[in-house]
């Protein structure tokens, strides 16, 4: 897989006024094109982020999808659309860096690049669009072919911590059959996250404000894809016996077995 060049440029990355950075610049020149470190950027947008297997990344933010492979220059929106990048997906030291205007298209939002200043400007709003699509499908396989139920050919090992931030949702999704498996939903949200505390919903990652039509979710024979999401509101949710299950928004909703999180008291510090 490729990796970061050592001519490198570090770019500081704002969004809506606000320092994307943590500790470091977010953003990079690398070959001439602006990066952006996927992780760090779905967390800014309050996306959900997928690696799986051979280097593929599946982002999605705002109901839209893009399903990215590392050092390939074309990725695929919406599962269905081939789309040319502005450079392929790169790694470097673990960090999974994608074209940031790609980014910035999936979150609406407008790209203003500061090279004397080495900073970009993400705005929400009206984004510039996507690439011109390559005149190809993909076709995807249909799930009424495979024959089994989402919890029949699939495993979900779902855990979560906590920190001073709140509580951090995490999910791995296996194919466990044989052939590849799809799952059709009626709408562009897939898979949410849902937190109970003494048996009663108290956090869903699932939200309103995301629209578009039905989408696709699909994994190879034995491929793993991982979820994430957080819920900053733990820390003031109280103390009680927690539980996290996995929600597939089908037209009827199917939930997986709760798994237990432990009794908790949520503060800076909580721990289940």
């Amino acid at each position: 897989m490729p990796l970061a060049a050592r001519a490198d440029v570090p770019y500081t990355v704002i969004v809506n006024g606000r320092l994307m950075d943590a500790h470091s610049p977010s953003a990079r020149n690398h070959g001439g094109n602006l990066y952006v470190n996927v992780v760090r950027a779905v967390k800014a947008f309050d996306g959900l982020l997928t690696f799986g297997r051979g280097g593929t990344v599946r982002v999605t933010v705002n109901g839209r999808t893009l399903n990215y492979r590392v050092g390939r220059s074309t990725a695929i929106l919406d599962n269905t659309t081939p789309i040319r990048l502005r450079g392929a997906p790169y790694l470097d030291h673990g960090d999974t860096y994608v074209p940031i205007g790609s980014i910035g298209t999936l979150a609406q939002a407008t790209v203003a690049i500061d090279p004397t200043r080495h900073r970009v400007t993400l705005t929400l709003g009206r984004s510039f669009g996507y690439a011109t699509p390559v005149p190809k499908v993909v076709p995807e396989p249909n799930e009424d072919d495979v024959g089994l139920s989402p919890l029949q050919a699939l495993t979900f090992n779902a855990s979560a911590t906590t920190d001073t931030a709140g509580m951090h949702t995490r999910v791995e999704i296996t194919n466990k059959t044989e052939k590849p498996y799809a799952i059709n939903f009626p709408g562009p949200q897939q898979f949410v996250f849902v937190v109970a505390r003494n048996g009663s919903e108290v956090w869903t990652s699932q939200t309103t404000t995301v629209s578009g039509g039905p989408s696709s979710f699909r994994l190879l024979p034995g491929e793993t894809t991982t979820l994430l999401a957080d819920w900053p509101g733990y820390l003031k949710a109280g103390a009680g016996r927690y539980t996290l299950r996995i929600r597939m928004l089908k037209a009827i909703p199917i939930d997986t077995a709760p798994v237990s999180l432990g009794v908790s008291t949520p503060g800076p510090s909580a721990s289940p």
